[in-house]
């Protein structure tokens, strides 16, 4: 089978659609942004209340309802991989920040209770920006972007409050770096599916 080469310009399409194929697939997997974005902000509110009401075993819901999200993201996931056809370039970036990502995440934490919630927060806000950042700008997704700032602004922010302040802190950081650009994304897929 013969080779065809490729024009510069040819080359540019070719990875344009290849970002927009992996857009419409993020879009459509805006499920993850958006499910764990709420799963979490609920997490951080409910156990905000909670302290607020002298309730202080809210704790619970985070050793609740975060490994049910992992397994209904599991499940979610494995019917996603049925369906995918091709694997992109940009599938593979994704893997590896999503990849990156659940590292730190797993590792900040495990060491949580050695450096307390004040810090695991910040570090998972940072861990936020970062890894929406990395991502809108891998998908040229300017509210993954602008999301990623927020979550900066609000890491910042948790230095000066305190412990249970941090759980309004990362329920803002979710929000504005995972909840509005998912469904900004699902909109988008919409939109341009129809």
């Amino acid at each position: 089978m013969e080779e065809k080469e490729i024009n510069p310009q040819e080359s540019l399409a070719l990875i344009d659609s290849m970002i927009q194929q992996a857009k419409h697939k993020l879009a459509d997997d805006g499920f993850y942004f958006i499910f764990w974005g709420w799963l979490i902000t609920i997490c951080a509110l409910a156990n905000y209340i909670a302290i607020q009401f002298g309730i202080y075993e809210g704790y619970w819901v985070w050793i609740i309802l975060p490994p049910l999200g992992g397994i209904v993201s599991a499940i979610y996931g494995r019917k996603e991989k049925k369906n995918k056809k091709v694997i992109t370039h940009v599938d593979t970036y994704m893997s590896y920040v999503v990849g990156g990502f659940l590292t730190a995440l797993i590792i900040t934490l495990v060491f949580m209770p050695w450096h307390g919630i004040k810090v695991t927060y910040f570090v998972l806000m940072l861990l936020y920006g970062i890894s929406t950042l990395i991502t809108g700008g891998i998908l040229n997704f300017k509210p993954l972007i602008i999301g990623s700032l927020f979550s900066f602004a609000f890491a910042a922010l948790s230095v000066f409050l305190g412990n249970a302040e941090q759980f309004l802190c990362i329920s803002g950081s979710l929000i504005f770096s995972h909840i509005i650009p998912g469904h900004l994304l699902r909109s988008s897929f919409k939109t341009q599916n129809v």
